[in-house]
Parts: C-alpha cells; sequence; structure tokens
C-alpha cells in the first residue's frame, strides 16, 4: 500500500512539474557568391604521355636492315674495283661488310639515337643509292658499248651515291630532327616519281622506236622523276606530316591507279593501231591521280608539320631550277636559325 502511494505521488510531481523548450537560434543569412565554380576534373580522365624523345625499336630495326644492305652493296663495290672473278672469293667483302655495318650502327646506338635519326640515315641510304643507280642505267642505256660504264661503274655509283646519301641523312637527322614520317614520305616520293617518270618516258618515246631503244627515255624520264619526287616531298615536309595511315591509303592509291589503267592496252590490239606503249602515259597519269585521291581520302589522319617537330636548325623556303650552259640544276633557298 505504500509502494502504491509513493507511486501516485511521484506521477503528481512530474506532472505539475513546470515544461522547459529548448529554441536553437538559426544562423544568419550567408550572402551568395557570383564567382563560376571551379571545374572539377573527373578522376577517370585520361591524359596522353608526352612523345618520347628517342627512336622506336621500329625505327632502329630498319636502320639495321638498310645498313646490312648498304654493307654488302659496298662489298660487291669492292669485289668489281678488285676485278676479282673468283666467286668464292668475291662474296668474302659482301658477308664481312653486311655484318660490319650493323654493328656500327649497334654502337651508334649507345646510348639510343634521337627519334627521326635512324629513320632519316635510312631514308638518305635508300635515296642515295637510288640516284646512283638512276645515272648508272642512263649512261648504260645512253651510251655505246665500249663507252657504258658496266658492272663496276654501276656499282660504284650506286655504292657512291648511298654513302653521300647517308651522310646527308644523318646531318639532316642531326639537325632538323625530322619526324620519321617525313623520311618514309621522302623514300615513297622518289619510287613514286621513278616509276611515274619512267612511264611517261617509255610512252613518250618516238613512235618509230622499238621497246629496245626507247629504253633511253624511260631511264631518262624514270631519273627526272626520282628528282622530282624527292624535291615534292622535301618541299611538302615542311609544311605537312603525313600519318601512316595517309601513306599506306597513297600506295593502295598507286596500286589501283595502275590496274585501273590495264583495260586501256586492250584498245591497241590490231594490225592497224599505234603501240602499246602509249598506254604507259595513260598507266602514269591513274596512278599519279591514285596517289593524290589515296591522300585526300585519308584526309583527318595528318599533322601540320608545326604540331610534331622540334625548333630546327634550317628551314627550306624554295626550289627553283637554274638553267645551266649543258642542262639545267636545282637551287634551294631557306633560312638559319
Amino acid at each position: 500500500m505504500k509502494r502504491r502511494l509513493a507511486i501516485l505521488a511521484c506521477s503528481a510531481g512530474l506532472a505539475s512539474a513546470p515544461r522547459v523548450s529548448a529554441q536553437v537560434a538559426a544562423p544568419p543569412p550567408q550572402p551568395i557568391s557570383t564567382q563560376p565554380l571551379p571545374q572539377q576534373v573527373p578522376a577517370y580522365a585520361y591524359v596522353p604521355p608526352p612523345a618520347s624523345s628517342k627512336r622506336s625499336s621500329t625505327e632502329i630495326t630498319v636502320l639495321y636492315g638498310t645498313a646490312a644492305a648498304y654493307g654488302v652493296g659496298m662489298g660487291v663495290w669492292i669485289g668489281a674495283e678488285a676485278g676479282i672473278e673468283d666467286p668464292g672469293l668475291f662474296l668474302i667483302a659482301p658477308a664481312v661488310l653486311g655484318v660490319a655495318a650493323p654493328i656500327g650502327v649497334y654502337l651508334l646506338d649507345d646510348p639510343a639515337m634521337p627519334r627521326g635519326l635512324p629513320a632519316a640515315i635510312a631514308s638518305g641510304l635508300v635515296i642515295g643509292a637510288g640516284e646512283g643507280i638512276g645515272l648508272a642505267s642512263y649512261q648504260m642505256v645512253s651510251s655505246s658499248s665500249a663507252e657504258a660504264w658496266g658492272f663496276r661503274g654501276f656499282s660504284r655509283a650506286t655504292a657512291i651515291g648511298a654513302t653521300l646519301g647517308g651522310v646527308g641523312g644523318f646531318a639532316l637527322g642531326y639537325l632538323q630532327e625530322p619526324s620519321p614520317k617525313s623520311s618514309l614520305l621522302a623514300t615513297s616520293g622518289v619510287a613514286w616519281g621513278a616509276a611515274i617518270g619512267a612511264m611517261f618516258g617509255y610512252g613518250a618515246s618516238g613512235a618509230g622506236l622499238g621497246y629496245g631503244l626507247a629504253n633511253d627515255s624511260a631511264a631518262l624520264g624514270g631519273l627526272i622523276g626520282f628528282n622530282v619526287g624527292l624535291a615534292a616531298a622535301a618541299g611538302l615536309s615542311t609544311v605537312y606530316i603525313p600519318s601512316y595511315r595517309a601513306l599506306s591509303y597513297m600506295w593502295i592509291g598507286a596500286g589501283i591507279g595502275a590496274a585501273a589503267s590495264l583495260p586501256v592496252y586492250l584498245l591497241y590490239v590490231g594490225e592497224d593501231r599505234p603501240p602499246a606503249k602509249r598506254g604507259l602515259v595513260f598507266s602514269g597519269t591513274t596512278t599519279t591521280l591514285g596517289i593524290v585521291a589515296g591522300a585526300l581520302l585519308a584526309g583527318t589522319g595528318s599533322e601540320s608539320a608545326s604540331s610534331e617537330r622540334s625548333p630546327q636548325f634550317a628551314h627550306l623556303d624554295y626550289i627553283l631550277p637554274m638553267p645551266t650552259a649543258n642542262g639545267a640544276l636545282f637551287t634551294l633557298g631557306g633560312r638559319l636559325e
């Protein structure tokens, strides 16, 4: 009974106690900022790594292969100059130099060469050898058998041309630091120019000349086309660097253009028709159009020269022909920095 009375008393006390209410003061209003919020970079954003300044494995591999071919060619030239006729003895120099040249590249590449230098050297070797082959070929087909250079002169011109081209490629690669794509464009340009020039030269030869005598015109046309292609590629490289995709498109376009001209030779079948060699003029035209079409179709796969090239030692501004007493020369103009 006492416990019950105590509980009732406690209940009555709680009921009569005054109520206390707590009020929380609201914070004062903050001024609204009119400044733009900083842009947040997403954590998943990809930042491409900077381009390497060192040569790639593909670039040095191409130089190894080109150096091996250069060494073999130099060995052949030495054997020809020495007049060695025994095959076993003749092949010693090509074998030794064919191994020694890549070893020289290995020593030159320690430490690794900068990007573009191996490609420039390889391109210079190929272009120089092609120049020597073109000159020797034209001399032999346009001269009598007594005045022709023969195999010795042919190998000499090739070896000297390749050596000068390799030295020039090294100087260009060291001073200019060109993109490997520019070197590939120059090599492709001389190949296209020589082929198209030979087509035009052969097709434009005299109507009364047989196929054997028309070789003079074909060799001259190929030599001219070789140098025109080189000059065009060198000038174009100052403002344009093609992508590998664009180069492949141009090669494919050249092949398609040449193949598309083949049906024209069916029109020459018959006794009263002109010689079929005139069709080579059309073949040279379609091959040229195929190269241009390939470059246009590649479109967006190219870069400007300034977007990829390092600061240069020299700039090529123009290439102009200069007439001389016995022919013509090309003059180059530019500026040094």
